[in-house]
């Protein structure tokens, strides 16, 4: 399962810097994640919830860096964006993290169950 979380997370920060693509990349990188990642965990009925917890608890790392860096350099703005609303921005990533990860790791249940079947 650490394979497949961590392969989540890798393709959840890899869309990022990549620009133009990134407005695509960003939003839909918890559910491709969540595909892929649950699909090399071979998360079952009983795990997919907690692999979508998992991967999530990986985003705090990213989100614990922006926050130490905002608080250590005292930036009241980045990018013409008030510190507190990209506080509250971030702190919002984790559930949308949870919840396309664990979305896109069902769906990976799905299809893979229905290979199995046929």
């Amino acid at each position: 399962m650490l394979k497949g979380s961590l392969l989540a997370f890798f393709i959840m920060i890899v869309g990022i810097p990549i620009p133009v693509a990134h407005f695509i990349l960003i939003p839909l990188g918890p559910f491709v994640g969540g595909f892929f990642g649950g699909s090399l965990a071979k998360a079952d009925e009983g795990r997919i919830i907690l692999f979508g917890i998992f991967v999530a608890l990986l985003m705090f790392i990213p989100v614990l860096i922006m926050f130490t860096l905002s608080f250590i350099f005292g930036i009241k703005d980045l990018m013409g964006f008030d510190s507190k609303f990209l506080i509250i921005l971030l702190f919002l990533l984790i559930p949308y993290t949870w919840f396309g990860v664990t979305v896109g790791a069902l769906i990976s249940y799905l299809v893979r169950r229905k290979e199995k079947d046929t």
